[in-house]
């Protein structure tokens, strides 16, 4: 009885289509192991800086400031939880200067502030007002964003308006805080600057009289400007406190915003003082400015106002 077996290898033609489909798979996979690797490495960079701005955060709400660049517990490098990404390179760490004071920072430091010196430009638009920023330049060689022009080489303190162009396809990660959500996270409330008094006690005629006039909030120190119908706004023998510069008295309406910074008198509470002379009983109205030092360059200092009626009462 003649058997017959059905049991049959691969032709050669066969083998060699197995072989080119294998080939292929493993080419495929080779060349998906690097943009894998990347994007993997991409997300684990994002955590870190996320749990970086964390932790900065945390940290200037405790302290009343942002770290500094240096080298101490008030360092970068010392506040984050880690100052590399995920290819073990150094972030670039950026932040307005006037939020990391070098010493005695307040709660003001920060809640005082209304604007910064920082601006970043993403595909998205432009954010003002950007408290501080951290920036990775991934896989790529160098960084690719500029700052003001310039690509940026190392962590540093803004002192001067700056901004940070980020807005080309390059490759570069970055995370950024603005002054407001920094605000908002530490707890800042309410204006950030104030007058405090809301009226004057009345003098009399022939009468020693002293009043004080005090602001809160903002950024020290303190600058006053007095707005009033006429130059003389306090009866004879009443004045304000000597200030350095001279406190400047302007007789038209908003003349005090317009007025430059430095012309502005420098003290930090305003005092009326003096003996009214006879004859001076009457209301005495004017209007009190006050701003603070939001920024060396004046442009963005808070101002507050407020009016006041002086009531000299007769002898």
């Amino acid at each position: 009885m003649r058997t017959y077996d059905n049991h049959r290898g691969f032709t050669l033609i066969e083998l060699s289509i197995v072989l080119v489909i294998i080939g292929m798979l493993v080419g495929l996979g080779a060349n998906l192991i690097g943009p894998l690797t990347t994007f993997v490495k991409v997300r684990e960079t994002k955590d870190i800086m996320d749990a970086d701005l964390q932790a900065i955060v945390s940290w200037a709400s405790s302290r009343n400031m942002l770290p500094n660049t240096g080298a101490t517990e008030t360092g970068f490098k010392q506040v984050a939880k880690s100052y590399q990404d995920a290819w073990n390179q150094d972030f670039i760490y950026l932040y307005d200067g006037n939020l990391s004071p070098a010493a005695s920072p307040t709660k003001d430091t920060i809640c005082g502030r209304r604007s910064t010196f920082l601006t970043l430009i993403t595909n998205s638009g432009s954010i003002s007002n950007v408290a501080f920023a951290l920036s990775s330049r991934a896989d790529n060689t160098a960084f690719k964003s500029t700052l003001s022009g310039s690509i940026i080489t190392t962590s540093v303190g803004i002192t001067e308006a700056k901004t940070l162009d980020a807005s080309a396809t390059n490759g570069d990660i970055i995370r950024w805080v603005t002054l407001d959500e920094l605000r908002s996270k530490i707890g800042c409330q309410g204006a950030p600057l104030k007058i405090l008094n809301n009226e004057l006690p009345s003098a009399k005629v022939g009468d020693p009289y002293n009043a004080t006039l005090a602001a809160d909030g903002g950024v020290l120190p303190y600058s006053w400007c007095i707005e009033a119908a006429t130059a003389t706004p306090l009866p004879t023998n009443l004045v304000f406190s000597s200030t350095i510069p001279p406190l400047p008295l302007q007789t038209t309406a908003s003349s005090c915003t317009g007025l430059v910074e430095t012309n502005w008198g420098i003290v930090t509470t305003l005092s009326i003082s003096g003996i009214p002379s006879a004859g001076t009983q009457n209301s005495y109205s004017f209007t009190v400015y006050v701003r603070d030092n939001n920024d060396a360059t004046a442009s963005n200092d808070n101002i507050a106002q407020k009016t006041f009626v002086l009531t000299v009462n007769p002898q």
